[in-house]
C-alpha cells in the first residue's frame, strides 16, 4: 500500500484530481480534494522498481520510482506553455486539455488581449479575435453590441413592435446565466423601440469588470453546446473570473488616463454653401420669396458640440490565501467623457472571490456588485442643425427653434440618464463522495435595478409642443431578477490499460422576472430644473412584467481510448413556460468524435516529419432557442388603467393585442461540424473547420383573418441555414530567453439563406429598413431598387426595374416593395483579425487588427440628398458640387428640388464598407523591481492607442464624405492613454 499527497511546487497547494498511473499498466489512482491518494500496488515486478506517472491539468507530468518508500510528497511544476491549452468546456465544472476537447471551442484569455483599451465591456476587445465570431461594436458608449457566432441564429422581426427571438449567444459568468435587456411583444411602451422616448438598452456585460476576467470561451458546435440544449442555438460564451492564490497578501493597483478625439468626422455644408443650396432649392420650387442672401452666420455645430474627451480608469485589489482559503477582492472605476459635450459613461465594478478547500469538500463564492451611469443629452448626431442659424439670439440667449431645439441648449438643459445597479452572485459547492464520484451544486443570481430619466426641457424646442405645453419628462424602471440552480453528479474511471471515461448527470432550474414601469409627464410650470411627474399638467403611467421559468435534465459522456480516440455524447431535456402548453418540452443532444492521428504507431515522429500534432474532429447534434420573451404563445390584452372613463360605463377597458398559439414551439438548430487541428515545426498551431447549421421552426409573426379579433399571431413558420469555413493560426516566430514574437490570425466565411417561409402576410419590411424575408436569400440582404444614375437631361434619378429604365417618379408611383430586388448584403464575404505580440527584456509591444471584406452599408438618405429637410437641417458637403444643376451635368445627386420622389431603399445609398482596422497598439515596460530600491514586487508602465485608424477599400474623396464618414455620424473616438500597473 502506498499513499501520499500531490501539490503544486510554486504554492504548496494540494492538487485535487491529479492522476497517478502505474507505468505500463493503465491502472492507478486519483487524488481527493486534499490532493491525497492511497493505492494498493500489485505488480509482477519488484515493487522497488515500479514507476508512478503523475499528471495534472496544466502541470508538467512527473515520474516517481517507488523504491522502498510507502509515503510520497510529490510536487508538480506549472506548465507555463500549456496554461492556454486548458479549455473550460461548460459552466458545470468541466474542463479539458485542448487536445482532448472534441467540440469546437474558441478560447482567449485576458492576457492575450490589450485590456488597457478604453472599452466598457469585454466583448469590445474581442472584435476580430476569434474565428467564427463576428462582433459589431457600438460607438455609443455602454450600449448593446451585436455578437453573432457562426451567423445570425434567428430571424430579425420586420414589424416595429415585435421584439422577436434573441439572436445573441447565451452568456454565463461564473455559472450565472446573464440576463439580456429585451422588451415585450406588442407593447407600445416596453417594446424597446428607437424613438426619443424609447428605453436606452445597455450591454449586460458592463456588469462584469474587464480586469476581473480570466478567460473567455466560446462554444460553437453541437458537441460543445449540447449540454445547454434549447438555449444554445446561438452559441454559448463561458466567462471565468479570476481567483485568489495561496500565499501572502498581495496588493495590485493600476491607474490609467488618456484623451479622446472624434475620428472620420462627418463634413456638413458651411453657412455660405448651405444658403446657396437652399436658394437653389427654393428657386427650383418656385418659392422666390424665400431666396435670400447669406446672413454671414457660419455656425460649426459639430465643433461646438465636440471636444477632446477624457478617459480615466483606476483599480485596486488584494489577493492571497492560506492552506484552506484563498481570496481576491478588486474594485475598478472607469469614466469615459465622450468627445460629444456632456455625454459620458462611467461604471464601478467590484468583486469578491472566496474559495475554500479541505479534504473532500470545496466551495467558492463570487459576489460582484456594479454601478453604471450613462448620460447622453447631446443629440447633435440625430439632427444636424442648419449652419446659418446663430447659437444665440440678439438677447444673448440660445436661439430657439421648434421640435428638435438648439443642440447646445439641448445638451445643457435636457436630461438623458440611465443608472443601473447590479449584483452578480454565485455559490458553488463540491463534495468528493468517492475517488471516482463527485457531487456539485451551484446557485447563481443576476439582479439589476435600472432607472432611466429623460427630460425634454421647456426652455428649448425639444420640450415645446403644438398644444402649448412646455416640458416633457419620461421616467422608466426595469428591475430584473434572474436565478439559476443546478446539481451535478460526476463520475470518472480508468479501466484496464487504455480505457478512460467520465460521465455527468445534472439537473437545472431557472427563472427570470422583469418588472417594468413607465411614467410620462407633459406640461410643467417650473422649467429651470426637473420637476416631479406628479406636478405635470398631463400624466400617463404604465406597468408591466415579464416572467419565464424553466427546468432541465442533462447528461454527458466522454470516452477515450489510449488518448487517441475520443467520443462524446450529450443529451438534454428542457421545459419552458415561454412556449405553448402543447409544445413546452424540447429534446436536444449532440455527438462528437475525434482522432489524434499523430498518436498512432504508424505516424512518423522522426525529425523529417514537420507535423507535431494532427487531429480530426467531427460532431453533429441539435440545439434550440428558448429566449423568445415571456408571452408570445399566449393571448394578450392591453389594459387601459388611466381612469379616463373611456371604457364601458366609464370603466377601464382592455383590447386584444396578440393571438394565442398553444402549439408555438422551440426554434431548432441542427449543427454539423468537421475540424482539423495541426501543430507543425514546433512553432505553428493551425485549426480549420467547416460547419453547417440548419435552423428550423423559426418563430415569425404572421397576419390572421380580421374575424379572429387579432391582427397577427406568432408561429413556427420559417427555416434557414448558416454554413461556412473558419481558419485560425498561431505562429511562434521566435522564442528565445530574451526575445519572443507571436502572431495570431483568423479568417471566417459565412453564408446564410432562408429556405422556407409559411403563413399569411407580407414578407417585406417598412420602406426605411430595406429588409425582407425571401426564400433563397440571406437575412442580411438589403432590398430595394437598382439605381443606375442621374439623367443628364432632367436631373432625375433613373432605376432599372426588371430590365427596363424608369425615372424615380414613375418608380414611386407604379412599384411597391413587392418589386424590390436584392441590392446588397450587410454580412461580410469574410472577416477576421490579427494579433502581433513582441517582447524583449521587459519591453512588450502588442498590436491588434480586425478586418471585414464584402460588407455593404445602407446610408440614411437624410444625410445625402433629402432636400426636403433643408428648411432647418444640414446636408453632406458632397451635395455642393455633386448635385445636378443644369442640362448635361454628370451628377451623383438629383436636381435640388422638392419634386424628387423619395425612394429610400435604393442602391444609390449603398456603400462598400470593406475595411481593415488598426484597433489598438500597446507598448509597455516591466521595470526590474527586484533590482531597484522600490517597495514593489512588480511595476510596469504603458502607453496605449485605441481605435486608431480605418483603411476602407474605397477611400473618401478629398474634403468630402465617404463610407468612413457616413458610418461615423455618431463619431467614434480615438484614444491615447498612459498608465501604470503595480503590485506589492
Amino acid at each position: 500500500m502506498i499513499s501520499g499527497v500531490v501539490k503544486s511546487a510554486s504554492e504548496n497547494f494540494p492538487l485535487a484530481g491529479a492522476t497517478l498511473i502505474i507505468k505500463g499498466t493503465g491502472k492507478g489512482a486519483v487524488t481527493n480534494i486534499e490532493g491525497e491518494f492511497k493505492y494498493l500496488v500489485n505488480s509482477k515486478y519488484a515493487i522497488e522498481k515500479v514507476v508512478l506517472e503523475v499528471s495534472y491539468l496544466g502541470f508538467i507530468s512527473k515520474t516517481v520510482t517507488l523504491g522502498k518508500q510507502s509515503y510520497f510528497e510529490i510536487y508538480l511544476e506549472e506548465d507555463i506553455s500549456s496554461l492556454d491549452e486548458i479549455v473550460i468546456t461548460s459552466s458545470y465544472g468541466t474542463k479539458k486539455l485542448k487536445q482532448e476537447v472534441v467540440g469546437s471551442v474558441a478560447s482567449i484569455t485576458a492576457d492575450q488581449l490589450i485590456t488597457e483599451q478604453p472599452a466598457n465591456t469585454f466583448d469590445e476587445l474581442l472584435e476580430g479575435q476569434l474565428a467564427g465570431v463576428y462582433i459589431e461594436t457600438n460607438p455609443r458608449l455602454g450600449e448593446e453590441i451585436s455578437i453573432n457566432i457562426r451567423g445570425q441564429g434567428s430571424l430579425t422581426p420586420l414589424n416595429a413592435n415585435v421584439v422577436g427571438t434573441s439572436t445573441q449567444p447565451l452568456i454565463i459568468v461564473d455559472g450565472i446565466i446573464l440576463s439580456e435587456e429585451v422588451g415585450i411583444d406588442g407593447s407600445d411602451f416596453f417594446d424597446v423601440g428607437t424613438g426619443n422616448l424609447s428605453e436606452n438598452i445597455l450591454n449586460p456585460l458592463a456588469r462584469v469588470g474587464i480586469q476581473d476576467i480570466q478567460s473567455f470561451d466560446v462554444l460553437k458546435d453541437a458537441a460543445a453546446v449540447g449540454l445547454y440544449g434549447a438555449d444554445a442555438a446561438n452559441g454559448v460564451i463561458i466567462i471565468t473570473t479570476k481567483s485568489g492564490k495561496k500565499g501572502k497578501l498581495r496588493v495590485n493597483a493600476s491607474v490609467q488616463s488618456g484623451i479622446s478625439e472624434p475620428i472620420n468626422q462627418f463634413q456638413f455644408l458651411n453657412g455660405e454653401s448651405f444658403q446657396r443650396i437652399q436658394n437653389i432649392y427654393n428657386t427650383n420650387n418656385g418659392d422666390l420669396n424665400n431666396v435670400q442672401s447669406w446672413n454671414g452666420v457660419n455656425t460649426d455645430w459639430f465643433s461646438l458640440l465636440n471636444r477632446a474627451g477624457i478617459f480615466n480608469r483606476y483599480g485596486l485589489g488584494v489577493s492571497g490565501g492560506t492552506e484552506h482559503w484563498s481570496y481576491r477582492a478588486n474594485a475598478n472605476y472607469q469614466i469615459n467623457k465622450e468627445s460629444q459635450v456632456n455625454n459620458q459613461f462611467e461604471k464601478l465594478n467590484t468583486t469578491l472571490a472566496l474559495d475554500y478547500r479541505k479534504k473532500d469538500f470545496t466551495a467558492s463564492l463570487r459576489f460582484s456588485p456594479s454601478l453604471t451611469v450613462k448620460n447622453d443629452p447631446n443629440t447633435l448626431y440625430a439632427f444636424a442643425i442648419a449652419p446659418n442659424i446663430p447659437v444665440y439670439d440678439a438677447n444673448g440667449v440660445y436661439t430657439n427653434f421648434e421640435t428638435f431645439g438648439n443642440p447646445l441648449a439641448v445638451a445643457e438643459q435636457n436630461i438623458s440618464e440611465s443608472k443601473t445597479f447590479a449584483i452578480l452572485n454565485s455559490i458553488n459547492m463540491n463534495y468528493q463522495l468517492t475517488d471516482d464520484l463527485r457531487l456539485t451544486t451551484l446557485f447563481g443570481i443576476d439582479y439589476s435595478e435600472k432607472d432611466e430619466d429623460k427630460l425634454f426641457s421647456g426652455l428649448n424646442g425639444s420640450g415645446q409642443f403644438n398644444d402649448g405645453t412646455l416640458g416633457r419628462r419620461v421616467q422608466r424602471e426595469r428591475n430584473t431578477k434572474r436565478w439559476n440552480w443546478s446539481a451535478n453528479l460526476f463520475y470518472n474511471k480508468t479501466f484496464g490499460k487504455a480505457h478512460y471515461f467520465d460521465a455527468l448527470l445534472g439537473m437545472e432550474t431557472r427563472q427570470e422576472k422583469v418588472d417594468f414601469s413607465y411614467a410620462l409627464g407633459n406640461g410643467f410650470d417650473i422649467l429651470e430644473n426637473a420637476q416631479p411627474i406628479a406636478s405635470a399638467e398631463r400624466q400617463n403611467f404604465r406597468f408591466d412584467s415579464s416572467e419565464t421559468t424553466g427546468r432541465s435534465v442533462f447528461s454527458q459522456l466522454n470516452y477515450d481510448f489510449k488518448k487517441t480516440y475520443f467520443l462524446l455524447a450529450n443529451f438534454r431535456v428542457d421545459q419552458s413556460s415561454a412556449f405553448g402548453s402543447d409544445n413546452d418540452t424540447a429534446l436536444n443532444g449532440g455527438f462528437g468524435a475525434s482522432w489524434i492521428i499523430s498518436n498512432e504507431n504508424f505516424f512518423s515522429k522522426n525529425i523529417k516529419n514537420p507535423v507535431d500534432f494532427l487531429r480530426l474532429r467531427v460532431s453533429y447534434g441539435s440545439t434550440g432557442n428558448s429566449r423568445i420573451g415571456s408571452y408570445r404563445a399566449l393571448g394578450l390584452y392591453t389594459v387601459d388603467n388611466n381612469d379616463d372613463g373611456n371604457g364601458y360605463n366609464g370603466n377601464n377597458f382592455a383590447n386584444a393585442s396578440s393571438a394565442p398559439n398553444p402549439n408555438l414551439g422551440w426554434e431548432r438548430n441542427n449543427k454539423f461540424n468537421i475540424g482539423l487541428d495541426v501543430n507543425a515545426f514546433n512553432r505553428f498551431k493551425i485549426t480549420a473547420e467547416i460547419f453547417r447549421d440548419d435552423i428550423k421552426d423559426l418563430i415569425v409573426s404572421r397576419s390572421v383573418i380580421p374575424e379572429s379579433g387579432y391582427t397577427n399571431v406568432q408561429i413556427n413558420g420559417a427555416a434557414m441555414y448558416n454554413q461556412g469555413v473558419e481558419f485560425s493560426l498561431q505562429a511562434d516566430w521566435l522564442k528565445t530567453s530574451k526575445f519572443k514574437w507571436q502572431s495570431n490570425v483568423n479568417i471566417s466565411k459565412i453564408e446564410n439563406e432562408i429556405t422556407a417561409l409559411k403563413g399569411l402576410g407580407s414578407n417585406t419590411s417598412s420602406a426605411e429598413v430595406a429588409r425582407a424575408q425571401q426564400i433563397g436569400y440571406a437575412t442580411s440582404t438589403y432590398w430595394g431598387f437598382d439605381f443606375i444614375g442621374i439623367d443628364p437631361a432632367t436631373g432625375r434619378e433613373l432605376y432599372n426595374v426588371d430590365g427596363s429604365i424608369y425615372d424615380g417618379s414613375y418608380v414611386a408611383a407604379n412599384f411597391t416593395p413587392a418589386d424590390w430586388q436584392p441590392i446588397g448584403n450587410s454580412q461580410p464575404d469574410f472577416f477576421g483579425g490579427l494579433r502581433n505580440s513582441f517582447s524583449y527584456k521587459g519591453i512588450n509591444l502588442n498590436m491588434i487588427f480586425s478586418f471585414a471584406y464584402g460588407q455593404d452599408a445602407l446610408i440614411d438618405r437624410v444625410l445625402l440628398d433629402n432636400y426636403r429637410v433643408l428648411t432647418n437641417r444640414n446636408l453632406s458637403i458632397n451635395v455642393l458640387d455633386e448635385a445636378w444643376q443644369q442640362q448635361g451635368d454628370l451628377a451623383s445627386f438629383p436636381v435640388i428640388s422638392n419634386s424628387n420622389r423619395i425612394i429610400s431603399n435604393s442602391s444609390k445609398y449603398l456603400y462598400d464598407a470593406s475595411h481593415i482596422k488598426l484597433k489598438a497598439i500597446n507598448l509597455s515596460y516591466d521595470l526590474p523591481a527586484s533590482l531597484m530600491k522600490i517597495p514593489f514586487e512588480a511595476l510596469s508602465v504603458f502607453v496605449n492607442g485605441s481605435n486608431l485608424v480605418y483603411w476602407y477599400k474605397h477611400k473618401s474623396p478629398k474634403n468630402k464624405n465617404g463610407i468612413a464618414e457616413f458610418k461615423s455620424v455618431y463619431p467614434e473616438m480615438r484614444t491615447f492613454s498612459l498608465g501604470l500597473n503595480a503590485s506589492f
